[in-house]
């Protein structure tokens, strides 16, 4: 495949904008080269004038501190390049699993990605993990099989472990010239559509090279493996194919559009990105074969108060030029020592202007667009517009948060928000200085409005914070940004797990309140019944039902509203959210015409309270603590000690098999908490030969200490 020829980041006159934009973001296991790539096509593309270097702490796209640092991607960063006649919004994500919920709300807004595989390790546990958010939005993607100049690198190994761990068809459209375990040394990349080899010299030139007499029949073989699969996908290459003659370069290309955009192959390249190699063919397939906005469906659009689908013609029109975007990201900054919420945001529909006044549902505010910024990384540019299917900055949002739908004044629907799971483990705060109270309060706020995967709770009596978070790292760092970000340096406590508890055996309860509330006297009595869930684990859910329940609309989500807020702390044995339990209210009544949304509240908080307490009585209460899969990677002469380890911290192994002649792979389950410090332990067992990774496994019952 080859760009086509003209100039880069202009469409051709009438042609649609949005037609010749592609949103793409790259994600992978940690480790596994994003950055690198990111870093290489940021070169290539001439928005850079050098290649940042990630272990030398001088990439552009990891910019905060602590990533530089750390050596790896905390925070999700976009860029913007020219490529063959588009422009692409470049996102790279963390690959690290605590940070797994920044690019699920990446995932949400993008039109298509590209999963980068080492080309050593093939499928890891967090590819797998990445993959799942990729097939969740329906985006069609590229694969990348990056460090193919290191030993052992193997792009068809590769291909078949992505074929079998992630449930694709992968299609090899490129090929190495050398590397890995050949005698012939890495020194471009073939690609199989086109014919044609290249490497990339260190100025950024592509330079055509031969492919060793060594590696043309592999090469024949494989291009004709290529064309035979194509021909198996598409009609006109199937036609050719069956006459005897040669598809042409556009026939296969067009054959891989379709098949890519419909999902049904996953197109595989491969190369160095820290050498450039193979890079430009995977911009190519970027441009080529990833959809524009404009051939992505409609977005789902949901009523703000009940949550129904919007059928409504009149609203989902395409051609509306009501303006319809999501904010999927908060990222503050110092600007002129004031500190700047920048709102990331993808725009569905309409433009976007400075001065736009933009509806928020969730808040009921109409906030005023101050400027509309292009994002590189830790830098921005002014816009005088943003039209459909960009992906910008806003400024000036000062009621808006991460998953809120931003519109036309008065609109009554929006689109679905990203979801955030539980958080599985905590840290106590304290303020050094009780002076240092409000400041460190103002500072967690401003955390959690960024990340929603971060949650903040005051204890009141105590002066106390609790932070949740997904792992030791995502607190480790929010802890650094603490210190860094907002000068603030509390007294923090030992992590602890973040447990949940879960209803399994059905209770009732009632609550009434009667009292004057200000002029006037309010009653209210709520009955309700607790209905275990098929899944422990299952967020908590609020229905009515039975002919008692004669409370107006208005009324039920007040008690809907309370129900749930008490269920984030209301677990009778120690206080964790409940979960796994449906609250079925069966009966809202008051005497008067109109009870107070206090009143109601107050008696549903009762009637849950009343029913724990007697579902606790029944011993009909768990208390479930977080899991987590694990592979550990350790030498075999060490391996008897990882799992006598492992079984101390009641792990529970899956599979140990070997890969290679010296090391073994160690899988299974264990709890959270059994795991807290665990690479410190591993390094030791293992003289820092060790690694292993981590993704959630859900919630479990707890096991005894």
């Amino acid at each position: 495949m080859n760009a086509p020829e003209q100039p880069a980041g202009h469409a051709d006159a009438g042609q649609d904008p949005a037609c010749v934009l592609r949103n793409v973001g790259i994600c992978a296991h940690i480790d596994a080269g994003k950055t690198t790539l990111t870093e290489q096509i940021l070169h290539l593309c001439g928005r850079e004038a050098r290649v940042g270097r990630v272990d030398e702490g001088t990439s552009v796209m990891d910019w905060m501190t602590e990533e530089r640092e750390r050596g790896i991607t905390i925070t999700a960063a976009a860029t913007r390049v020219q490529w063959g006649g588009c422009e692409v919004n470049l996102v790279d994500t963390p690959g690290h699993v605590d940070f797994t919920v920044e690019v699920e709300r990446c995932m949400r807004v993008l039109d298509g990605a590209v999963l980068v595989v080492d080309a050593t390790r093939g499928v890891e546990p967090q590819t797998e993990t990445v993959w799942r958010q990729v097939e969740r939005r329906g985006l069609p993607a590229l694969a990348f099989v990056n460090k193919c100049e290191r030993p052992g690198a193997d792009v068809l190994a590769c291909a078949e472990s992505i074929g079998q761990k992630l449930g694709v068809r992968p299609l090899v459209v490129a090929y190495p010239i050398g590397g890995g375990d050949e005698e012939v040394p890495f020194s471009g990349v073939v690609d199989l559509v086109s014919g044609v080899a290249r490497r990339v010299e260190p100025d950024g030139r592509q330079v055509d090279v031969a492919v060793p007499t060594s590696m043309e029949d592999e090469v024949g073989v494989l291009r004709a493996e290529l064309v035979d699969a194509l021909a198996d996908l598409d009609d006109a290459v199937f036609e050719v194919v069956c006459g005897g003659g040669e598809p042409t370069v556009e026939q296969l290309t067009a054959a891989l559009r379709d098949a890519t955009r419909g999902r049904r192959v996953v197109p595989l390249f491969c190369g160095a990105a820290l050498r450039g190699h193979g890079v430009p063919q995977l911009l190519d397939g970027v441009t080529e074969l990833l959809p524009s906005p404009a051939d992505r469906p409609a977005p789902d659009l949901f009523h703000a108060r009940t949550g129904a689908a919007v059928q409504d013609e009149s609203v989902t029109d395409e051609g509306s030029d009501q303006p319809l975007a999501l904010v999927f990201k908060i990222h503050s900054r110092l600007r002129r020592g004031v500190r700047l919420d920048l709102a990331f945001a993808r725009i569905y529909r309409g433009a976007v202007r400075p001065g736009a006044r933009l509806w928020n549902g969730r808040s009921g505010r109409l906030e005023v667009v101050e400027s509309v910024l292009r994002i590189h990384a830790d830098a921005v540019d002014e816009l005088d517009h943003a039209g459909a299917g960009d992906v910008v900055a806003l400024a000036g949002l000062g009621a808006t948060g991460c998953g809120d739908t931003l519109s036309t004044e008065g609109a009554t629907f929006r689109l679905e928000p990203p979801r955030t799971p539980s958080a599985v483990m905590a840290v106590l705060l304290e303020p050094s200085r009780d002076d240092g109270r409000e400041a460190l309060g103002a500072a967690l706020r401003q955390l959690a409005r960024e990340d929603p995967s971060l949650r903040a709770l005051e204890d009141a009596g105590t002066g106390q914070w609790m932070l949740e978070g997904m792992g030791e790292l995502h607190l480790e760092v929010a802890l650094a940004r603490l210190r860094v970000e907002f000068r603030v340096e509390p007294r923090v406590g030992s992590p602890q797990v973040a447990c949940m508890e879960s209803v399994r055996v059905s209770s009732s309860g009632a609550g009434e309140v009667d009292r004057v509330l200000g002029d006037e006297r309010a009653d209210a009595l709520v009955e309700l019944r607790l209905e275990p869930s098929e899944d422990p684990a299952s967020p908590v859910e609020v229905s009515a039902a039975g002919a008692g329940l004669q409370a107006a609309p208005s009324a039920f989500a007040a008690v809907s509203a309370a129900l749930l807020a008490e269920a984030a702390t209301a677990g009778p044995l120690a206080g964790h959210p409940l979960c796994g339990v449906g609250i079925v209210v069966e009966g809202a009544r008051s005497s008067t015409d109109h009870a107070v949304e206090a009143a109601w509240g107050q008696a549903a908080v009762a009637a849950l309270r009343a029913a724990l307490r007697r579902a606790a009585a029944a011993d009909g209460v768990e208390r479930l603590e977080p899991w987590m899969s694990f592979v550990v990677d350790a030498p075999v002469d060490v391996a008897g000690g990882v799992i006598g380890d492992l079984n101390s911290r009641h792990a529970a192994m899956e599979e140990v098999q070997s890969t290679g002649t010296v090391d073994r792979r160690i899988a299974g389950i264990a709890p959270l908490r059994g795991l807290i410090g665990y690479s410190t332990a591993l390094r030791s067992l293992s003289k820092g030969r060790g690694t292993f990774t981590l993704r959630p496994a859900g919630f479990r019952p707890s096991v005894p200490e």
